[in-house]
């Protein structure tokens, strides 16, 4: 089956090319029959429809916190009309998420373009290859190498058409596209995505001739895509798949300046176009029952309804049985008279065809992608977030509205006053503190005033809004905390489990990431490679490739694992550290996070250490200069302080030894003046001199004369206090200063 919807498909881009290569206008002929019936059966797709529109009509209106007109019109006069937009809150974050995931801001595709198991080129390519490889080694090559060498120049085709790809995405605004189509999706449950088709575009350049700068215009076709709003969207409604459609109607409203330009287009009718606009200058659109509808739920009740200069044209794609074709002129061989034909027609309101490609080849692709939220297994519609909570929002609402009225009313007394005992003089309107009321009539017993006080019961009403918020977070299963929502309460009040709870949410998430990938990537870039490959005049970009969707496998993959590293990094303990290699972990938190080229390579790490280590040694070298400088000029101050010191002692010993010499001398004096004075104890002192070790140094002398030998009646050694008393007059004692008024002029040191 795959084969033939692939061969139906390359069909209908020859048969495409073919219609935009032409010079001129298409030989039609008459179409007159078949365009009635097609408009006969594109009325019975409208009304088929009209069910799921009014469905489609009650989202809206949750969406924008508007209430039915049915559901209004039961309010009192003053009742609350509170709205609570949940379903907004909801939708806004399944379009956050959903986009973020397929779309990072990084260079992450959600699809890629790989070569085959076993990847192939024509024979040509192959004798190419050969003779490079031939010329090269001068050897021809072996089968292993023959096919290396087909590898690596698949491989090289396969990331340069991956590349063409990425920019023609950009170009066609793929991102912005698919968020629209992301949040039909999530609002009414299906989302349409229209690509890729052939676009003829026109651009202007400078060119040099004759050596003068010429503007010159140049034409070249691309691939389009398209957001198809669902209101303009009628399908089989028979069926409940895509592929089991016979025909999809698509309704274009253009005004009056688009339908003159299509004029111009070589695929279309041209003649009839003008015709038809010249028939109605001023526009021809027919209104449907939701236009109204939209345009009160938009606040434009007073916008024009006469859709004045704006043209409807009908688009169908499906198929066309073989008899059909032949009743309207088309030659169909006989043969082939049982058979159905896939085609695209445009049509005019009044049935006039304008356009029409014939397919004649079965299993051809629609060129519409769907994306559901929750595939409807019933209609070949989804179900969105709006019509899911549907009872939770309306409970919701009832239970705030029942609140607010209830705190209104309970927010004051209610006054009951009895007119017939109120004096005409009062008013009962006017009330203020410390009023008098005047009383008439006799039946005393009775109040003129009495204060009704109506019952709070917030107490009980609260809850109730709570539990049916939180019903609405299951049955939609987008939880509150994946709205930004800060919760302190439960798992959510700790970082592990706050992460246990966004992996177990990202679920969702992948459920509808794989729709997205099921519905609208894998086909719609399947289908945009298969494009470059009829229409890309670059040939070295083709090849044989398999175009895989990875937004699940990948996208959503990442993101877990990003949570699972956090957490195991915030689970580490001091003691884990020998186990655990810091360098690799922190890399794949990097990756995990795509902020892998903020970690240093290997390389880069290695350079900074020698870099860091040749730093550190020439601080230490510079480190230890200046420490020898200060050891240097320490030691020299020391030196000083040492020297100085020694200088003060050598002052001192000196000033000592010259006190002990002086000392010396004055006592020797004083002995030398007793010696004269008793010549008998010179013998004594020398004596005494010897003991000590005193040498003589003129032994041969003889003692002075007038000496004898002590006797009895003079002693050798007279008494100290005689002596005294000899020397000194005033009977002091004889010490080392006795000299000081005798010429000694040296200061005692006591």
């Amino acid at each position: 089956m795959t084969d033939v919807v692939d061969t139906a498909h390359d069909e209908y881009v020859r048969a495409a090319t073919e219609g935009m290569a032409r010079d001129d206008n298409a030989a039609y002929v008459a179409l007159d029959t078949l365009g009635v019936t097609l408009l006969a059966e594109f009325a019975q797709a409208v009304l088929d429809r009209r069910e799921t529109e009014q469905r489609w009509l009650m989202d809206l209106r949750q969406y924008r916190g508007l209430y039915d007109p049915d559901v209004e019109a039961k309010f009192g006069k003053n009742r609350s009309r509170a709205f609570v937009r949940l379903t907004r809150v909801k939708v806004k974050t399944a379009n956050a998420r959903v986009a973020d995931l397929l779309f990072p801001t990084t260079s992450d595709r959600n699809w890629t373009a790989e070569p085959t198991a076993v990847p192939s080129v024509d024979r040509d390519t192959r004798r190419k290859l050969i003779s490079q490889m031939v010329a090269k080694t001068g050897a021809v090559p072996t089968r292993r190498e023959l096919d290396a060498a087909v590898a690596k120049l698949v491989k090289m085709a396969a990331d340069k058409m991956t590349s063409i790809m990425d920019d023609q995405l950009a170009e066609a605004q793929y991102k912005s596209t698919a968020r629209d189509v992301l949040h039909s999706g999530h609002l009414y449950g299906t989302g349409v995505l229209k690509a890729p088709l052939v676009e003829r575009k026109t651009r202007q350049k400078f060119v040099r001739v004759n050596g003068n700068w010429v503007m010159k215009t140049e034409s070249y076709i691309v691939p389009f895509v398209a957001y198809v709003p669902l209101w303009r969207f009628y399908p089989d409604m028979s069926a409940t798949k895509l592929s089991d459609c016979g025909y999809v109607f698509e309704q274009h409203i253009m005004t009056r300046g688009a339908l003159a330009a299509l004029a111009k287009r070589k695929a279309f009718n041209g003649a009839k176009i003008r015709a038809y606009i010249l028939a109605n200058p001023k526009g021809a659109q027919t209104s449907r029952a939701y236009d109204n509808e939209i345009r009160q739920i938009g606040e434009r009740q007073s916008a024009k309804l006469n859709h004045d200069g704006n043209y409807e044209v009908v688009e169908r794609w499906g198929w066309i049985g073989g008899e059909l074709l032949s009743q309207a002129g088309v030659v169909v061989p006989q043969d082939r008279m049982h058979e159905t034909f896939f085609s695209n027609v445009w049509m005019l309101p009044d049935g006039d065809v304008i356009k029409i490609t014939l397919q004649p080849i079965n299993g051809v692709t629609y060129p519409y992608h769907l994306y559901y939220a929750d595939k409807d297994e019933t209609s070949i519609f989804g179900d969105g977030f709006a019509s899911i909570m549907r009872d939770d929002q309306t409970t919701v609402n009832a239970a705030t509205r029942m609140v607010l009225d209830n705190a209104a009313l309970s927010a004051g007394p209610q006054i009951e006053v009895n007119m017939n005992l109120l004096s005409p003089a009062e008013d009962a309107d006017d009330m203020y503190p410390f009023k008098i009321w005047k009383r008439a009539g006799q039946d005393a017993s009775q109040p003129a005033i009495r204060v009704l006080n109506v019952p709070n019961g917030l107490e009980e009403l609260l809850p109730i809004v709570e539990m049916f918020k939180k019903n609405a977070d299951d049955v939609t299963a987008i939880p509150r905390y994946m709205q930004g929502e800060n919760a302190t309460q439960g798992a959510a009040g700790t970082a592990s489990g706050m992460s246990m709870l966004m992996a177990n949410a990202s679920i969702v998430m992948k459920d509808l990431i794989t729709n997205y990938d099921e519905g609208v990537t894998r086909p719609f870039i399947s289908d945009l490679y298969k494009w470059n490959m009829q229409f890309n005049p670059d040939n070295s970009c083709k090849g044989d490739f398999d175009i895989k969707a990875r937004g699940t496998a990948s996208l959503m993959a990442k993101e877990v694992r990003a949570q699972q590293l956090d957490n195991f990094a915030a689970t580490l303990t001091p003691e884990d550290a020998p186990y655990i290699k810091r360098e690799e972990l922190l890399r794949q938190r990097a990756e995990a996070h795509d902020l892998s080229s903020i970690i240093k390579t290997e390389d880069e790490v290695e350079a900074e250490r020698n870099n860091d280590a040749a730093q550190a040694a020439a601080a230490q070298q510079q480190q230890m200069q200046e420490l020898q400088m200060k050891v240097a000029m320490l030691g020299a101050e020391k030196i000083t302080q040492e020297v100085a010191k020694l200088a003060a002692e050598v002052t001192r010993i000196n000033a000592i030894a010259t006190k002990t010499n002086v000392d010396a001398a004055y006592a020797g004096m004083q002995a030398a003046g007793v010696a004269t004075e008793r010549p008998e104890i010179a013998p004594a002192g020398d004596a005494i001199l010897k003991s000590a070790g005193w040498v003589d140094s003129t032994p041969g002398q003889p003692t002075p004369a007038g000496s004898a030998p002590p006797s009895a009646a003079q002693p050798a050694i007279p008494d100290p206090q005689q002596l005294a008393a000899q020397r000194d007059p005033r009977g002091g004692q004889i010490g080392a200063n006795v000299g000081e008024h005798a010429g000694i002029e040296t200061a005692a040191i006591e």
